[in-house]
């Protein structure tokens, strides 16, 4: 049920350009939906136009000597203002870059009041001072992203000011200069000139729309003409659904007021995702003989994708034809001349398509009313408490949390790439110590990633700019834009391919150097092995020195969900009381689970891991869908009353979810839950046999749904014992054994 986006999302974005202009453009079309980003890096390429013009006409002015130190610091600040303030609406930025601007002015007048003036002392203190400011910086992750991203400002408005290495009067004038390009970049992000995160949002769930319409023209075609439709969507629909989700936390940040809103249009654009894939798998397989059900069938499924094209527009007569399609379709479905394997697939299809029909209905309420409907003004939720930098461990006794651990890390990393500088002198030895806390993650797994990342992408970056150096080393304006151009990049690509946003970032820092200092290839080189100097300190250190592994809590939270899980099944209908647990909470925390799924299996590289978590996590999700159709299903079935023989072949079939359920948490073996199988089959004969009464007719439709559905769910929870088991190394084959021989087994 998860794709990884890894094509496009049409051809037509795909067009402009020849194969690699292409690619750019649906990468940017799937992780920056709407432009959000690109304005950001438009943006900081005026400011650097504006604050290099204004900084230097301010030098020359006042005569303070600076015409290249004062526009680097003004960039400096418009640099860091945009590069750690995330899109969000203009309030939410005013307030982020109000708390940078403030902490960067709290180091700028600790620095002024620090420097002892001229001379190697004065370089010694600031080098010195890096390695507390570390420490704090690392501890304000305690606050979250929030922190993190104040921390990282706070190191390169720090190592900047190392670079520079000001005198008392110089500090003031580089806080000046430090103003200038913040007001700049404040005038410029706070202005009208930004795309709507709303309307990217909305336009890329009409995308995802016309491709679904697009699928089931094409599954019409299919059936009409007796071929064989496979019942996937493509990896176009992929891509849009990771452009969906990246546009709703755009837009979510745009109006937070409105986010609710914007999760339940994303579920219903899911939900019909999920709905036209699982109708493709009713399609039955047999030939021309017995009734004719293709032709309501594609009639149907023409309906829906007309519905999808043209959401505002009500025909009375097509939903009448829809109608009279899903009634031959059920008489079909109940004719004895056809195999009870084709019967239960249109079944199943009758049901799939009066449920496309509901979830259409719900897109097109939601998406002709105004969107995002008024809502009231209402106050921010309280942010979420820091984590307190000592928590009590298994024992009771009182030990570091996970921030203070990561910051106690960065102490000695830097504290170690200052001795190596102090030792032997290195020129550029602020880039190592930038680099420790720029790769310095949250946990092992995260280190080791940003290490890798940010390794090759600095030996790409610089290779590439001594090559551009070493051929446009006349045109001094072609250099400069050139770097501006890649600052843009790096803002572009920084959440989602970190690799790429390090070389440009090496790009930009050698040529910019280069241009401001006339760094040389020595230098340029130096930028490569203080790098890996740096990198691997880190790692070594966040290895060595109070290591942080989130897997040793992943096992026991994903036992405690599926424990969750199994309690909301077990409240559903038949013959259960008392309140009804829906699936709602427990997807959105899957969802929060995913964040952590790259640094989680990353880890795996220590030996020091909960299994394939990356497949664990894809698990749940597909776990997760499966059984919030069976609850939408039961719901319906408790709704229509059925007959006690349906209500035990639910109950059986209830019965074996809920041993499988018991499996995957270790409580029950395999040959207990084979024994619930044969059940199952003993007792669909048995309702198939009441099929002339009314009310089972009536009810047959859901119960071969719940059925398909409970059969379906046996694959993932099977897959997820073998995951959750204490085995090392976690065994794929096995996994994937057990996942496909669970629906074998438990076949009705």
């Amino acid at each position: 049920m998860s794709e990884t986006p890894a094509t496009a999302l049409g051809t037509s974005e795909g067009s402009t350009g020849g194969p690699y202009a292409g690619r750019v453009v649906r990468w940017l079309a799937i992780h920056d939906p709407g432009g959000i980003d690109t304005t950001r890096a438009l943006q900081l390429a005026v400011a650097f136009v504006i604050v290099i013009t204004l900084g230097y006409s301010t030098s020359r002015a006042f005569g303070l000597g600076l015409d290249v130190p004062f526009p680097l610091m003004a960039g400096a600040g418009a640099l860091v203002l945009v590069t750690f303030t995330p899109a969000a609406s203009r309030r939410t930025e005013a307030r982020t870059m109000g708390r940078i601007f403030a902490l960067a002015m709290a180091f700028l007048l600790v620095l002024i009041a620090v420097g002892p003036g001229e001379g190697h002392g004065n370089e010694m203190v600031q080098k010195l001072l890096l390695v507390p400011l570390s420490f704090l910086a690392l501890v304000l992750r305690r606050s979250g992203m929030d922190g993190q991203r104040l921390g990282l400002s706070l190191i390169v408005v720090a190592t900047v000011g190392t670079i520079l290495a000001p005198t008392r009067a110089q500090a003031v004038y580089f806080l000046v200069a430090f103003c200038q390009g913040a007001a700049v970049m404040v005038a410029l992000r706070l202005s009208p000139w930004r795309p709507s995160a709303v309307q990217a949002f909305v336009n890329s769930a009409h995308d995802v729309e016309e491709m679904l319409a697009a699928y089931l023209r094409d599954m019409s075609e299919a059936v009409r003409a007796g071929r064989p439709f496979p019942a996937d969507l493509g990896p176009e629909v992929g891509a849009a659904r990771a452009r969906v989700w990246n546009a709703l936390a755009n837009a979510s940040a745009e109006d937070p007021g409105a986010r609710m809103d914007f999760e339940h249009l994303r579920a219903k654009i899911y939900r019909l995702r999920v709905a036209v894939l699982l109708l493709a798998s009713c399609i039955p397989a047999t030939g021309r003989g017995g009734p004719d059900w293709r032709a309501p069938f594609a009639n149907a499924a023409d309906h829906i994708a007309r519905r999808l094209e043209v959401l505002d527009r009500v025909d009375d007569k097509a939903e009448e034809r829809f109608e009279r399609a899903i009634e031959t379709l059920r008489a079909a479905a109940f004719d004895t001349s056809l195999d009870p394997a084709a019967r239960f697939a249109l079944l199943r299809a009758v049901t799939a398509f009066e449920r496309l029909s509901l979830v259409v209905t719900g897109i097109a309420a939601q998406e002709i009313a105004p969107f995002p409907p008024p809502h009231a003004e209402e106050d921010q939720p309280p942010a979420p408490a820091p984590v307190p930098l000592l928590i009590r461990g298994p024992d009771g006794r009182r030990t570091f949390s996970a921030p203070l651990k990561v910051a106690c890390q960065g102490l000695v990393a830097t504290a170690i790439t200052t001795s190596l500088d102090l030792a032997f002198h290195l020129e550029h030895a602020y880039w190592a110590t930038m680099t420790v806390m720029f790769v310095l993650g949250n946990s092992v797994g995260e280190t080791f990633m940003r290490v890798r990342y940010r390794t090759v992408g600095t030996l790409i970056g610089v290779a590439l700019g001594m090559g551009i150096f070493l051929v446009l080393d006349a045109h001094l304006w072609l250099l400069a834009a050139l770097c501006v151009f890649a600052q843009m990049i790096g803002i572009v690509t920084q959440k989602d391919r970190y690799d790429v946003a390090s070389a440009a970032t090496g790009f930009s820092v050698i040529l910019g150097l280069h241009l401001i200092a006339g760094l040389g290839p020595e230098g340029m080189l130096a930028r490569i092995y203080e790098t890996v100097i740096g990198a691997g300190i880190a790692l070594v250190v966040s290895y060595a020195v109070l290591p942080v592994y989130l897997t040793d809590q992943f096992r026991p939270e994903v036992r405690a969900l599926l424990k969750r899980c199994r309690d909301s099944f077990a409240s559903w209908w038949p013959r259960t009381q008392g309140e009804r647990i829906s699936m709602a909470p427990l997807a959105r925390e899957v969802r929060q689970l995913d964040l952590r799924v790259p640094q989680l299996g990353a880890e795996q590289v220590f030996g020091h891991s909960a299994g394939d978590v990356v497949n664990i996590a894809s698990t749940l999700d597909v776990l997760m869908t499966y059984l919030a159709l069976l609850e939408d299903v039961t719901q319906r079935l408790a709704l229509a009353a059925p007959q006690d023989e349906v209500v035990a072949l639910a109950e059986t079939a209830r019965s074996r979810t809920l041993n499988a359920f018991a499996q995957a948490l270790g409580e029950a073996s395999a040959d207990q839950g084979a024994a619930a199988a044969p059940a199952v089959e003993a007792a669909v004969p048995m309702v198939l046999a009441l099929a002339d009464d009314p009310q089972v007719e009536q009810a047959l439709p859901l119960v071969a749904d719940y059925l398909a559905y409970s059969e379906a769910v046996q694959r993932p929870l099977a897959e997820l014992r073998i995951m959750l088991s204490d085995q090392a190394p976690w065994n794929r084959a096995a996994a994937l054994a057990a996942g496909r021989a669970a629906p074998q087994a438990a076949s009705p």
